[in-house]
């Protein structure tokens, strides 16, 4: 390796890969790849090209920055990042922590200004390279730093020495800074001199060097220029300020820092996740092949030895972290090797050993684990144990993640990093994972508490593993003699459909086939086209829905699309994941996924089946109590997200309406229009349930207009009627998007919190959607924790109760319980009355509670 930095501005890069490569690549679960993919090669090419020591990755934190504060214009009028970017930014930093690689980003500047301060600082050391696409940092090039400025895509790179840019550009690197003080940039909207260009702009620096001496002399210039340059001294000079990459952005960090551990092992993991086929280039490098040797020269050197586990090991009152391997198929596990450790030491704990040690462990003060509901799913004893599971942690310390590695947790928590990629054996990894957990617990807690959401960790959160994990284990029986006549009525439905389709059309075509489907409706029957993809017009559902309001044979279309999906969604993918052990289907709950706090369910997800339609209610009828039960319960809160709305805006008209246990959207359509109560009809009350929940999630009058198939102005003097009538609730959306400018967050009644980067964009589409995100979150997210609560309070009571009857669903906002008849009536109360009483707020909290043979039938 040569004794060289090379820092990579990542977000230049990030955006150069997505436009250089095709959308369409993905990894296994969808998530669009195609950044990742090619800043992954541009990588593996400086390392084969420069094989450099040091190596450092800067990102742009947000966008509001000392810049925008100068100068609110700045940058205002660049696009947002497309959808299919955005996900990728979080996913590159974990892969390249993994790798090794620091990554800087600093709130309040740019990636540019950390890798200024980077080259700044060290540029006297050793050689620094400096990899980029965008030719501002062509100023940073010296005698000791080069710019490799990306050209075509990002493999094909230019060394911009000084000299070079000279050549190339007859200016100095000192002078790009000059130019844009001149000229301007319209990418970063930086004004610059109104009507000074290119041409002009090099012609005053070949003779004057710098804005300085060009104002010292501009008496000397002749005609409109000098005009012009006199009337906009002052926005030369701030354009200048704005086109200055900082050198001393307040940074703590070592060069040290930038030569970090390699881990082959969690490389191999995200890489293997995100379908990304490039581990064994990486892994032949000679830079990560010399580091992964020596870091196993280092752990063999450190690491302590993993002891047996005896009796007379006390954990009271201490830090123990935990780690297990584990064989079988959720949620159903078998734990192999179980390390503990504990006051810097660690034990392997023998099965013979579990009941003792688990009641060794008992006494601990913390219980450290990376995911606790794997180990309560395992034959390991786990009653009793005091879990603290630090992925939940971090999920409450940053939700909007898809994952939370090791490599992440340790910059989260700021400890050194302890991966086990070379052990030999499994208790060698336990050792160092346990170690590594023990030593989060207390960073852990100190941010739980500095941002208010130990409470909702401690008595929420965390209590809640337990239930999820009773849940997962109990499952769900089915019908399953019934799967294939109900398919085959399914099927039957989508062959009268297909041949409905056909007659239409004039002929059969694969209507899977966009294009075919496009040239059918576009071209043959002459249908207005909306949006057109390279490949041809678009027949996305958005595009299908609306003209279905005017072409009715659309909906034999879009029936047909729902009818398969409902097909090989449910009536076929569920029969193959019945247990054969158990005779029932086992959902996995995820804590740890939504940004709101909502639940989620996957493989598979039993929350997306539909409720309201035919099909949908003959699935969930398939759905039925197991052997020893004789009936579900459901229990569904009504309008909770309301309820919470009128809590928390306190608004007089909601809050009475529901004491008084009026129909809310038919008061709400009386009120608006003006008209008495018995005389709203359907159609109003329709409009109004629109309006009440839209309200909620920050709806639009073009989102508004489009839902209710009303005229945009229609939909914006309803929108201005409703927050006329009910002005509480208008002051709370403001208030609550003012609080989210000044804290850069939205939070729930009970703490938990999203932040908005986005919140102070200067981009419209970005802001709005942080704004609308500030309105809705604190709603939704207090119905989550509201839900959640009265979840562990329903699984303590029943527990406490002795009752054979469980919860084994949460759906929305829905508990649904398998029930023995003769516990029906007291598991009814128990539900309604715990859902209704878990919180206090200032409208009563309402659960519907139906029972039925089988699911579809408590709806």
């Amino acid at each position: 390796m040569e004794k060289k930095l090379v820092i990579i501005d990542g977000s230049s890069l990030l955006f150069r890969a997505f436009y250089a490569l095709p959308p369409t690549m993905t990894a296994p679960d969808g998530t669009p790849t195609n950044a990742i993919y090619g800043f992954l090669r541009m990588l593996l090419g400086l390392y084969r090209d420069l094989d450099p020591e040091y190596m450092a990755v800067t990102f742009d934190k947000d966008r509001h920055t000392f810049r925008t504060e100068m100068y609110d214009g700045y940058k205002a009028t660049r696009k947002p990042a497309p959808d299919e970017l955005v996900p990728q930014f979080d996913l590159i930093i974990d892969v390249l922590r993994t790798m090794g690689v620091a990554v800087y980003s600093i709130p309040g500047y740019e990636g540019d200004d950390v890798l200024g301060t980077l080259s700044a600082r060290y540029e006297n050391e050793l050689p620094v390279d400096i990899v980029t696409g965008d030719r501002d940092a062509l100023q940073l090039s010296s005698d000791q730093t080069t710019v490799l400025l990306t050209q075509k895509g990002i493999t094909n790179m230019a060394r911009m020495t000084p000299e070079a840019i000279m050549e190339k550009y007859h200016i100095t690197p000192s002078q790009v800074i000059d130019i844009k003080a001149l000229m301007g940039d319209t990418a970063d909207n930086i004004p610059g001199v109104p009507g000074i260009g290119e041409k002009t702009a090099l012609s005053l620096l070949t003779e004057y060097k710098d804005l300085d001496n060009l104002y010292a002399h501009v008496e000397e210039i002749k005609g409109a220029r000098k005009k012009k340059l006199i009337e906009n001294k002052d926005m030369a000079y701030l354009s200048y300020k704005l086109a200055t990459i900082k050198r001393d952005v307040p940074l703590e960090t070592t060069l040290e820092d930038m030569k970090q551990p390699i881990h082959i092992e969690e490389m191999r993991k995200i890489f293997s996740t995100l379908g990304i086929r490039m581990i064994d280039e990486f892994a032949n490098l000679p830079r990560f092949q010399m580091l992964s040797q020596q870091k196993k020269v280092e752990n063999e050197q450190s690491r302590p030895k993993v002891e047996e586990w005896d009796d007379s090991i006390s954990t009271d009152g201490k830090i123990v972290g935990i780690r297990a391997k584990f064989t079988g198929l959720k949620p159903f596990l078998s734990a192999g090797s179980v390390v503990i450790s504990v006051d810097d030491k660690a034990y392997e704990i023998g099965k013979d050993q579990w009941q003792r040690a688990s009641e060794a462990l008992k006494k601990a003060k913390a219980l450290v684990i990376e995911d606790s509901k794997l180990l309560m799913e395992s034959d390991f004893p786990t009653d009793g144990l005091p879990f603290f599971d630090i992925s939940i942690a971090a999920y409450l310390l940053d939700p909007t993640r898809m994952t939370y590695p090791f490599s992440y947790l340790a910059g989260l928590f700021e400890k050194p990093e302890i991966f086990p990629d070379d052990m030999p054996t499994e208790a060698d990894k336990g050792c160092c994972i346990s170690r590594f957990l023990a030593s989060l617990y207390e960073p852990a807690r100190k941010k739980l508490s500095e941002n208010g959401v130990e409470k909702l960790f401690d008595e929420v959160e965390q209590p809640l593993v337990r239930v999820l994990s009773s849940m997962e284990i109990a499952g769900i029986a089915t019908d399953q003699k019934r799967w294939d006549e109900v398919r085959k009525e399914m099927e039957k439905e989508v062959r009268i459909c297909m041949k409905d389709i056909y007659v239409e059309a004039g002929e059969p075509f694969n209507i899977n086939s966009p294009k075919q489907l496009g040239h059918i409706l576009f071209e043959k029957m002459g249908l207005p086209a909306g949006k057109k993809t390279k490949t041809g017009y678009s027949t996305a559902a958005d595009v299908l829905e609306e003209l279905a309001a005017a072409y009715p044979f659309v909906n034999n279309i879009l029936r047909y699309r729902t009818l398969t999906k409902l097909i090989s969604t449910y009536l076929e993918a569920l029969p193959l994941l019945i247990r054969k052990d158990t005779g029932r289907i086992h959902t996995s709950f995820n804590q740890t996924v939504t940004a709101t706090g909502r639940l989620s369910s996957s493989d598979p997800n039993l929350q997306n089946i539909p409720v309201r339609s035919e099909e949908g209610k003959k699935i969930r009828s398939l759905f039925v109590p197991g052997e020893g039960y004789d009936c579900f319960i459901s229990s569904d809160y009504s309008q909770v997200e309301l309820r919470v709305l009128a809590h928390m805006s306190g608004d007089e008209s909601l809050i009475k309406a529901f004491i008084n246990k009026e129909d809310i959207h038919r008061r709400t359509a009386a009120e608006v229009l003006g008209i008495p109560f018995e005389e709203v009809t359907p159609e109003q009350r329709s409009h109004a349930k629109a309006v009440n929940f839209g309200i909620i999630y920050g709806i639009s009058d073009f989102g508004l207009a489009r839902q209710l198939g009303i005229s945009r102005q229609a939909a914006a003097d309803y929108i201005a009627k409703y927050f006329e009538r009910y002005p509480s609730i208008h002051s709370f959306m403001n208030e609550m998007v003012e609080k989210a400018k000044e804290t850069g967050r939205a939070v729930t009644l009970f703490g938990r919190y999203r932040e908005l980067p986005d919140i102070r964009s200067k981009n419209f589409n970005r802001r709005s959607f942080a704004e609308r995100t500030a309105m809705n979150t604190p709603i939704q997210g207090t119905a989550a924790d509201i839900m959640k609560m009265a979840m562990i309070e329903v699984y303590d009571r029943m527990k406490k109760g002795g009752y054979k009857s469980r919860v084994l669903l949460q759906v929305h906002d829905e508990l649904v319980a398998e029930v023995t008849s003769e516990e029906k009536e007291e598991i009814s109360r128990l539900l309604k009355n715990t859902m209704e009483n878990i919180v206090t707020l200032k409208v009563p909290l309402v659960a519907d509670v139906n029972e039925g043979k089988n699911w579809a039938e408590t709806k």
